[in-house]
């Protein structure tokens, strides 16, 4: 009889190994991706010369018409603000950002992507993007789509739950 049957509920047991499985494969994916030698890599297929540190910079100004002030690049990087001031100043040196005035601060500076720096960004994100596209080829695109969209849940977790 339906009545006698007890509606199963969640097995902590199984859970607990999900989570934990989980844990490793995200462990061993952020070892692999912040491995200098994958950046590297993807350095050699697009043909520039940037360090991870570069790279960051030139991602937060990437959106056309972005210029920032030194200390609000460092509070979306996370970083200090001298720390930001010297890489600026080395991206400056090899052309792929600029420092202007800021008009509403004369004090102040912001810095902006030269088109070279777009260029390079976009090539290196190309790379980047091919070396996804190679390790999910042999993927259904069912999966990957379903993979993008729980990668994507799991991110909205992360932040809406990280607490500083």
């Amino acid at each position: 009889m339906a009545s006698d049957r007890v509606a199963a509920g969640p097995d902590p047991v199984a859970d607990d190994e999900a989570i934990a499985a989980i844990e490793q494969a995200l462990h061993a994916l952020a070892r692999r991706l912040m491995q200098g030698r994958l950046h590297e890599h993807f350095v050699r297929q697009a043909g520039v010369d940037l360090d991870q540190a570069g790279l960051a910079v030139l991602y937060v100004l990437r959106e056309p018409g972005t210029s920032l002030r030194v200390t609000d690049l460092a509070a979306r990087l996370g970083i200090d603000t001298p720390g930001v001031t010297r890489k600026a100043q080395q991206l400056e040196r090899q052309g792929l950002v600029s420092r202007c005035r800021d008009a509403t601060d004369a004090r102040a500076s912001l810095v902006r992507l030269t088109p070279e720096g777009q260029r390079a960004l976009s090539r290196f994100l190309e790379a980047r993007h091919q070396w996804f596209a190679a390790v999910l080829a042999g993927w259904p695109a069912a999966e990957r789509r379903e993979f993008a969209r729980l990668l994507a849940r799991f991110t909205d977790g992360m932040t809406s739950n990280w607490s500083n």
